[in-house]
């Protein structure tokens, strides 16, 4: 794989493990702006065709973002599902709230 080739998929790959340190930090707003980033790299990498020379090493590193993204995915739903439970707790609360107000006056 040529040099300079090899440094932009090297990129895409170390992009991938930082997505996964700024879901960990909870980070959503660096997320979005590094995925976006990533996809523009990923786009821009194979606007040229994978070389039969290059064609494992570019295999493995796809399995692997698949794998990672499939993780985000879930880590994403799972924290989405908390914060909707948050909120429900939040209304809940504040309907006691208002229900108490309303008869102790």
């Amino acid at each position: 794989m040529l040099q300079a080739r090899q440094q932009q998929w090297k990129s895409i790959l170390k992009m991938t493990e930082m997505l996964h340190q700024l879901s960990a930090e909870e980070n959503w707003q660096a997320m979005t702006e590094l995925e976006s980033e990533r996809f523009g790299k990923i786009e821009n990498f194979f606007s040229t065709p994978v070389s039969a020379s290059e064609a494992e090493e570019i295999g493995e590193g796809i399995r692997q973002m698949l794998k990672s993204d499939e993780l985000l995915k879930q880590n994403s739903l799972s924290q989405q599902q908390n914060m909707s439970d948050g909120i429900k707790k939040i209304s809940r609360g504040r309907q006691v709230v208002e229900a108490y107000n309303k008869h102790s006056v």
